[in-house]
């Protein structure tokens, strides 16, 4: 036998040759990617008009679902208050001259809370304010 054949067959002996010759390193641009998100994927579908006979019912189902999660976040909201809290109205609320005019909880129903402001304001003539949506009031703590 050879000096040279031995070498080799020590050589692939030894454990960091093995490593090298069994996982050689893939170059830069085949390294492996992290997976991309199934929300990019769709996304970049329908930019690419992939999805173009399906976008109406792709935006149906989008609708339905941010009704379905205001309705829920309503409903919390609306589990929030009882009737003779002290609400003040938010941001949120139109039109805007009521924003930040505070009130006592009156009366609730399943989807909407009335409102009494203490004085008539604006174009409602009565300092009741019907049909409140629970997302436009915000719980005040108690009057000391």
């Amino acid at each position: 036998m050879s000096k040279r054949s031995r070498r080799r067959a020590r050589g692939n002996a030894t454990p960091a040759a093995s490593r090298q010759l069994d996982h050689p390193t893939p170059p830069a641009s085949e390294q492996a990617r992290p997976p991309t998100p199934p929300e990019r994927l769709l996304l970049d579908q329908i930019a690419a008009g992939e999805l173009d006979p399906h976008l109406i019912a792709i935006a149906d189902a989008i609708y339905a679902r941010q009704e379905l999660l205001e309705t829920i976040t309503s409903a919390k909201a609306l589990a929030m208050l009882n009737v003779g809290d002290r609400v003040r109205f938010n941001h949120h609320t139109r039109p805007q001259y009521l924003r930040g005019v505070e009130g006592v909880v009156t009366e609730l129903d399943q989807h909407t809370a009335t409102v009494c402001i203490h004085q008539p304001l604006g174009r409602f003539r009565s300092p009741e304010i019907r049909s409140c949506s629970p997302l436009l009031l915000e719980r005040l703590p108690p009057a000391a």
